[in-house]
């Protein structure tokens, strides 16, 4: 009787997870909020490029209590949400109580779980909130709450970088620059392109131009260097956002220093503009035969 009584618990909860599990995949928007609706409605509203991805997986809190000790019911793959939280680097802030160049933004993993797929070294503009749950249909899987941390999904106006998204914005909420001493624009009409070819050719100096540091470390990895391009395309203000050791820091800067750009302009003039240049280490093995 005891052991029938048991198995009748596991199929009801297994038959109750398997419910939840369904309804955390279907995911639905009922229209989008207006820019000032949305806005309004958000604890953020930053501009920035996301820096780095990292797979986080949360255990239904219910499950936890009513199986404290028992690992096979908490391993399994119903009592568990698998999503995923970038790290952004801030150019912008237009709403958010914000006290770091860096922000966490959490979302699923895309598609039924409404999660965006935000793409490492591009630019966003990200609405998100501090207060909610995954899916906004399970109170048991809870966002992971901090400083600096939100959340964003695609029923949000969450989108990457354009204009006329931003002249919106501008109406409706005041912009908050990072550096308080003067303005420079993180959202020039035409972007600083580098001034012996672009894009291709940019990667195509810093790799012929970068010298693995020779400290006997086998680091690999990317350094995240920010500076400003003036309006005469020098660049300036060089310091790293996100570094991996100090000599691979300071061979990024050095290879910075030799850069010279076209500046970015606004309204047809050139101005000062913020970037941030990923730079790339690997280790590269050669056959000695």
């Amino acid at each position: 009787m005891r052991n029938a009584m048991r198995t009748t618990v596991t199929i009801l909860t297994l038959l109750l997870l398997t419910s939840i599990s369904g309804r955390l995949l279907a995911c639905s928007c009922i229209g989008q909020r207006t820019v000032q609706e949305e806005v309004k409605q958000a604890d953020a509203v930053v501009v920035g490029t996301i820096l780095s991805k990292q797979i986080v997986t949360l255990t239904d809190s219910t499950i936890l209590k009513m199986f404290p000790i028992d690992t096979t019911m908490r391993n399994l793959p119903m009592s568990k949400m698998t999503i995923a939280r970038y790290d952004l680097l801030i150019q912008d802030i237009y709403k958010g109580k914000i006290t770091n160049d860096t922000l966490a933004i959490y979302t699923g993993l895309g598609g039924g779980d409404c999660g965006i797929r935000f793409e490492i070294g591009k630019k966003y503009i990200v609405y998100g909130e501090n207060d909610t749950y995954f899916g906004q249909v399970n109170n048991d899987f809870k966002f992971p709450k901090a400083k600096n941390t939100y959340w964003t999904y695609n029923c949000f106006r969450t989108t990457s970088y354009f204009q006329d998204e931003i002249i919106e914005i501008e109406k409706y909420a005041k912009r908050k620059h990072i550096d308080k001493e003067e303005v420079i624009f993180a959202d020039p009409d035409g972007s600083p392109t580098f001034k012996d070819g672009g894009d291709i050719e940019l990667k195509k100096f810093i790799t012929k131009n970068l010298r693995y540091p020779k400290t006997g470390e086998c680091v690999t990895g990317k350094v995240y260097v920010g500076f400003t391009v003036d309006t005469l395309g020098n660049v300036k203000d060089i310091e790293i956002k996100r570094g991996i050791t100090s000599s691979t820091d300071e061979e990024a800067i050095r290879v910075v220093k030799m850069l010279t750009f076209i500046p970015g302009t606004r309204f047809g003039r050139p101005i000062e503009t913020k970037m941030v240049l990923p730079i790339s280490f690997t280790i590269e093995y050669k056959d000695d035969k």
